[in-house]
């Protein structure tokens, strides 16, 4: 069982090195990934991108390289990185993403599971994973996520978002919703 939530975090010439796009520019290409998805704002300024790279492990769980990007986003600002992974209930692979939605079988009147959880696992030591931005509102992050609560082979739907306060955030920027195989 590998769970690991080692957190890299690069900016700067990492940025320009991973195609960084020109300062008026309203999208960002998600980084580098076998599964991606661009990130927007909902609240806050802030564009960016995210993807996941399962990794093939001996004990055929879950364990992936995850990347975060952004650009325009708050100057030297923290920002914790969410994910709202369907798995364990049906329609977890159908590519709509209803836990992070709230829509069932992720809605109140279902069994009880937070829309969204901010990484490593909930109640796991180690710090929450968080991206600091610079003063130019962009910044990157790289770190590898494993769980033994996912089998290889398993598909699951997941949206990512990145909030300023885990409990009342005032800023957030959301992936789309897509569909990650383990391996």
């Amino acid at each position: 069982m590998k769970q690991t939530a080692l957190a890299i975090v690069t900016a700067g010439m990492a940025l320009v090195a991973c195609g960084h796009n020109p300062a008026g520019s309203d999208t960002l290409p998600p980084p580098e990934g076998a599964f991606q998805s661009p990130i927007s704002a909902v609240a806050g300024p802030g564009v960016g991108g995210v993807s996941v790279t399962p990794q093939a492990m001996a004990s055929k769980t879950f364990d992936a390289i995850i990347r975060v990007r952004v650009q325009k986003a708050r100057a030297n600002a923290t920002y914790y990185i969410q994910r709202a992974p369907e798995v364990g209930r049906a329609n977890g692979a159908d590519g709509i993403c209803q836990r992070a939605l709230g829509q069932s079988p992720w809605s109140p009147s279902d069994p009880p599971a937070a829309s969204f959880v901010t990484f490593p696992q909930p109640n796991s030591p180690g710090p929450l994973v968080a991206l600091t931005t610079l003063p130019d509102g962009s910044g990157s992050l790289e770190f590898e996520y494993g769980t033994p609560n996912i089998p290889a082979g398993m598909s699951f739907d997941v949206m990512f978002r990145l909030v300023d306060d885990v409990n009342a955030p005032t800023s957030e920027l959301r992936s789309g919703c897509f569909t990650v195989t383990a391996k």
